[in-house]
């Protein structure tokens, strides 16, 4: 998502947003992790500064999966860029969504979680996707767009349409991360099932959102 953001709107004038620190993505990490089956004993969270205009970067491995919150100033104009979708208050439900979209990629470095998802999704939605990179990528939209409406369903509809947006915008430029076709409420509804816990939950923190 970051690299068509930066090299296509983003500007030197665009404003800074503050990202969330490492304590408040650990909040984020616990709070998905009542909604879906994760393996958060795998998962890391530091703050960084890299010469690289994403705001999130993740690393993951079979052993661990590292999310790295990147405070460089290219960083926060993308983030500010993001979050400009002409809706005051909206930025936990967009922090929402991309936590659950890096927390994907995690979940696909699992054992085995990654060919299994990939036809599940491709079974789904009738198509072949062109690499790992364009699966996981639409499968991390997916899941992020499905974990708003389960946290902060108020706010669904504004993420939805900014995070569209910017695929279509920036499908050419970015194929890899193109993700259009496949959103729709029924895929993300599908998505948020693969991973979904069974049991009854009740959303710790919710209000914060």
């Amino acid at each position: 998502m970051w690299n068509g953001l930066f090299f296509g709107l983003v500007s030197l004038f665009t404003p800074q947003a503050s990202l969330p620190d490492t304590a408040t993505m650990r909040d984020e990490i616990q709070q998905f992790a009542q909604v879906y089956e994760i393996d958060t004993d795998r998962i890391h969270v530091r703050e960084s500064t890299m010469n690289n205009p994403s705001p999130f970067l993740t690393n993951s491995g079979i052993k661990a999966c590292v999310v790295h919150v990147n405070q460089h100033a290219d960083a926060k104009r993308v983030w500010s860029h993001f979050l400009d979708s002409g809706h005051d208050g909206m930025e936990p439900a967009f922090l929402a969504f991309t936590s659950a979209h890096e927390l994907t990629h995690c979940l696909m470095s699992e054992k085995g979680k990654r060919v299994e998802s990939r036809k599940a999704l491709e079974a789904y939605l009738g198509v072949q996707f062109k690499s790992n990179v364009h699966f996981e990528e639409t499968l991390a939209d997916l899941v992020g767009l499905a974990y708003v409406s389960k946290v902060v369903p108020e706010a669904f509809e504004v993420v939805y349409k900014r995070v569209k947006a910017i695929r279509t915008d920036f499908s050419n430029r970015d194929p890899e991360h193109n993700s259009t076709q496949a959103l729709n409420e029924q895929a993300i509804h599908f998505a948020g099932q693969m991973f979904s816990k069974t049991e009854s939950i009740k959303v710790a923190n919710a209000s914060k959102h």
